[in-house]
C-alpha cells in the first residue's frame, strides 16, 4: 500500500472516529439559509431541563472572508432555568458571527455572550451544541438567557431546514 494510500485511509479513519465521538465537523463551512424546530408539550414534558419552545436561526452572506453574518430567535419554555422568567414566551433575538477560523464551524455572539458549534450539517438541517449562548438583546452587550440548560454543560440543538420565507423578518 502506497504512502498516499495509508494517508488517506488515515484521514478516513478519522473522520470516522469524530462522527462516532459527537465531535464538531471538521472547517465545513456552515450553510446559509433558514434552520427551525418547534418543540411539542410531550416534548418538553420529557425534558424538563430544557428552555427552548422553539428556535429560528438564519444564516446569511459572508460579511468578511471568512465569516458569515447570522441570527438566532428562541422562544423560551417555562420550564428549566426559565421557569417563571419576565421573559418566557417572548421572541429573543441574537445576532451571530459564524465561521470555520478556529477548525470547527461556530457560530458565536458579541462581547464573550458564548457560543455554538455546529457539529452535523446535512440537507435536512443541522445540530448544534452550547454549554454557554446567552440570546435576548439587551441595551447592553450578552442577553438575557442561556441556551445551557446547566452552567457549563453541553446541550444539543437538532434544527430541520426549511424554506427560506420561514426565516422572514429576523
Amino acid at each position: 500500500m502506497g504512502i498516499f494510500a495509508k494517508k488517506t485511509l488515515q484521514g478516513a479513519a478519522l473522520a470516522v472516529m469524530a462522527a462516532l465521538m459527537g465531535l464538531p465537523l471538521a472547517a465545513e463551512d456552515i450553510r446559509p439559509g433558514c434552520y427551525t424546530r418547534f418543540y411539542s408539550d410531550a416534548h418538553l414534558r420529557g425534558q424538563p431541563a430544557q428552555v427552548v419552545r422553539s428556535v429560528r436561526l438564519w444564516v446569511g452572506p459572508w460579511m468578511t472572508e471568512v465569516a458569515r453574518e447570522a441570527r438566532i430567535e428562541v422562544v423560551p419554555a417555562n420550564q428549566g432555568h426559565a421557569r417563571g422568567a419576565p421573559w418566557v414566551g417572548a421572541r429573543l433575538q441574537q445576532f451571530l458571527i459564524c465561521g470555520t477560523e478556529s477548525g470547527a464551524p461556530h457560530c458565536q455572539v458579541e462581547c464573550d455572550g458564548g457560543r455554538m458549534e455546529v457539529t452535523k450539517q446535512d440537507a435536512q438541517g443541522m445540530v448544534f451544541r452550547t454549554r454557554y449562548m446567552v440570546v435576548g438583546n439587551t441595551g447592553e452587550c450578552g442577553g438575557v438567557m442561556d441556551l445551557a440548560e446547566y452552567p457549563g454543560q453541553w446541550v444539543s440543538y437538532r434544527l430541520y431546514r426549511t424554506d427560506d420565507a420561514n426565516c422572514s423578518g429576523m
